[in-house]
């Protein structure tokens, strides 16, 4: 079976976690202090908080940004839906934008159809490690005193205009779950460019509200802290990034060539300003060349290929009934074709051809 996506070690994972716990420091420890000050550096950002997973990183910024119930959210329409889940969880509502059909992203016009007087926060997502074109996004932002938040959670070492994913909008999130370009297992972080007192209050939300004082709480908060066994990964995977990214470019780069020509098919379209770590490959299935994408995945998955669907567009799901979604006429497209390939680093040549061939067998 060739799985949709594998965990690839690069050398000081192990050595790592077997010092976490010869230290004894299983929870905060000096990997947690590290990670953070890695991914500062990595981003070149002033700030950086580890969290137990992207989730609760965008449940962190909602939380300290005081967000309160009625509150308006952009979000886009096609996308993993953890900004939308979580708004829902805190009775916030969100607002869906409709997706652009080649980048698979959302775009400043579309956002800004979506705006009123109660929006509170613009959330772009990064997907599949495209980066969204956030130049005009922030200006649009900026003019309203809007805050974007760029969920980087599948986008981590991809750049836009030479800046690092998650650190071109007022704040950035990431996750570091077991299918990510760099993994602790679970995991995430925040970065911002905000001030020292948001990011307190990121922190203090982190801890149960505690800031020094034990048991002392500022806040009713959650335990949303990464382990230091988790960080110990995380330092390792970090540490090889240029690795990482190195053989995911040569991945792409195999089924870019087997497959761009093909007819019936449409690859994810990368803009010039950005360099992508890209994350999944996703196609875009023309109907009335290939089978249905179910089908085709079930006949994949029998034939040793493990694939995915794509993103279920929110009007395709029972949980957001009462939302207006008839306007995300391509999240929905998007959410009814696209089909995504194994894909990671130690993916070879001869298995990326034999996927193709076999993929490509299921035309009609």
């Amino acid at each position: 079976m060739i799985p949709w996506n594998k965990v690839n070690y690069y050398g000081h994972e192990q050595k790592y976690v077997n010092e976490a716990i010869k230290s004894t420091w299983l929870s905060h420890g000096k990997f947690v202090d590290a990670i953070e000050k890695k991914i500062c550096k990595f981003t070149n950002s002033k700030f950086a908080i580890s969290v137990s997973n992207g989730t609760t990183a965008i449940h962190l910024v909602y939380l300290a940004m005081g967000l309160k119930k009625g509150d308006e959210i952009i979000i886009p329409g096609f996308g993993y839906l953890a900004a939308a889940n979580i708004a829902l969880q805190m009775g916030l509502k969100p607002i869906f934008a409709d997706v652009d059909l080649k980048t698979f992203c959302v775009t400043a016009e579309k956002i800004k159809l979506k705006i009123t007087s109660k929006t509170k926060l613009i959330v772009v997502i990064n997907t599949y490690g495209n980066i969204c074109d956030l130049k005009p996004i922030m200006k649009i932002a900026k003019s309203k005193k809007i805050t974007v938040l760029e969920d980087s959670a599948e986008s981590f070492g991809s750049k836009y205009n030479k800046k690092q994913s998650g650190s071109i909008a007022d704040i950035g999130t990431f996750s570091f779950q077991a299918t990510k370009t760099i993994t602790s297992g679970e995991g995430g972080a925040i970065i911002t460019k905000k001030n020292k007192f948001f990011t307190d209050k990121l922190r203090l939300f982190r801890n149960h509200g505690v800031k020094t004082k034990k048991y002392f709480h500022y806040f009713p908060g959650h335990n949303f802290r990464l382990t230091n066994l988790q960080a110990a990964i995380a330092c390792a995977q970090l540490e090889k990034i240029s690795k990482i990214k190195s053989e995911r470019t040569r991945v792409y780069k195999c089924y870019k060539k087997l497959l761009n020509n093909e007819k019936g098919l449409q690859l994810q379209f990368f803009p010039s300003y950005n360099d992508p770590v890209v994350w999944a490959f996703a196609i875009l299935l023309d109907p009335k060349f290939f089978l249905d994408r179910d089908v085709i995945i079930k006949k994949l998955n029998k034939k040793g290929i493990e694939t995915r669907n794509g993103f279920y567009s929110p009007c395709r799901l029972p949980l957001y009934k009462d939302f207006k979604t008839s306007h995300l006429k391509n999240s929905n497209y998007l959410s009814k074709n696209i089909i995504s390939l194994p894909f990671f680093s130690s993916l070879k040549e001869k298995e990326i051809k034999h996927i193709v061939k076999t993929f490509l067998s299921l035309k009609k």
